[in-house]
């Protein structure tokens, strides 16, 4: 739960705002100079965008915005930010940003790169069975059961390698062989003469399982990498028409709405506009909110800015939010 403060000096007198945000049910406590209202949102999901509430003599709303782990709260005074002072903005959803592509990205590479090199190494264990393994009679030691979504069955082994020295081991196995086993009973065993301690029970294949993971994990590394690019490009794109970008008028063509969780409702704008050149070309905006959204309804004229390098590559700035 988070409680904010805001001491106003406005042209009508001195005023105070308070809010009490309640993170996971989205409910909004505002009290204004000691009159409160309050706003249901809904659980885990209402939890972003521009909530108005009253404020005798003043329009006045409430701007929230996350990044999936904190949160940011902006009060909107007449149009202009408590804060600063100026003009406020629209804020936008963090998803879909082009830090929260290059953070996605990161992610997905650190967790994805280590499977796949233990994969890898498995997978070249495997090759080494298929090619040099040797065998030898292993015999039981202990039994063990684990528990969780699935029961697992445990043997434990002992055997001899091809030097005399003995090894220990253990494997899962079925139910049918993990109740036949007891403390005694010999089982055919296979390790790699070059590495005894890498062993196994003997007639297992492991090669489907480990190329259906390495397939899955290279994937995933290959979409880490995509994102990670992606939001690298976008974010040194909108660095570029920071300083030299070109505005243009655009025509709204689309607009989508998507439920996001941990947002709420979110909404894209599609847009065509012809470039110096005379050329159509078309793009997409960030996610919106929307309150900002409903500002460009299908047809309307919306200002954009592009790439004087690349007429082709766009942005749809955050407009101003104006008296609600």
């Amino acid at each position: 739960m988070a409680r904010r403060r805001w001491d106003l000096d406005l042209p009508d007198g001195r005023h105070v705002v308070e809010l009490v945000h309640g993170y996971f049910t989205g409910r909004r406590t505002i009290i204004v100079d000691g009159v409160t209202t309050k706003q249901r949102g809904a659980p885990l999901s209402d939890h972003s965008g521009i909530y108005p509430f009253p404020f005798e003599g003043h329009r006045a709303a409430l701007q929230i915005s996350t990044n999936g782990l904190s949160y940011r709260y902006e009060l909107i005074v007449d149009g202009r930010s408590a804060e600063s002072g100026e003009s406020a903005t629209f804020s936008r959803p963090y998803y879909g940003g082009p830090v929260a592509q290059m953070v996605f990205g990161l992610l997905m590479v650190v967790i994805s790169l280590p499977v796949l090199l233990l994969s890898a190494k498995s997978g070249y264990d495997e090759w080494r069975y298929h090619t040099g393994a040797a065998s030898a009679v292993g015999i039981v030691e202990d039994r063990r059961v684990t528990g969780g979504r699935t029961t697992s069955y445990q043997l434990s082994y002992v055997f001899t390698d091809r030097t005399g020295a003995l090894r220990h081991g253990r494997g899962m196995v079925s139910r049918a062989a993990y109740d036949q086993a007891t403390p005694g009973t010999r089982l055919r065993v296979e390790y790699l003469p070059e590495d005894p301690d890498v062993n196994r029970f003997a007639g297992r294949d492991e090669t489907p399982a480990i190329v259906g993971v390495i397939a899955i994990e290279a994937f995933a590394l290959g979409l880490g990498l995509r994102a990670l690019a992606r939001g690298i490009r976008r974010r040194g794109f909108l660095r570029r028409i920071a300083m030299n970008g070109a505005p243009i008028t655009a025509t709204i063509t689309k607009v989508t709405t998507a439920a996001v969780r941990g947002y709420g409702r979110t909404v894209t704008l599609e847009y065509a506009y012809d470039d110096p050149e005379g050329r159509t070309r078309k793009g997409r905006s960030p996610y919106m909110y929307p309150a900002e959204a409903d500002r460009h309804p299908v047809g309307s004229p919306v200002q954009v800015v592009i790439d004087p390098d690349r007429p082709g590559e766009s942005y749809l700035p955050p407009g101003p939010i104006g008296e609600l």
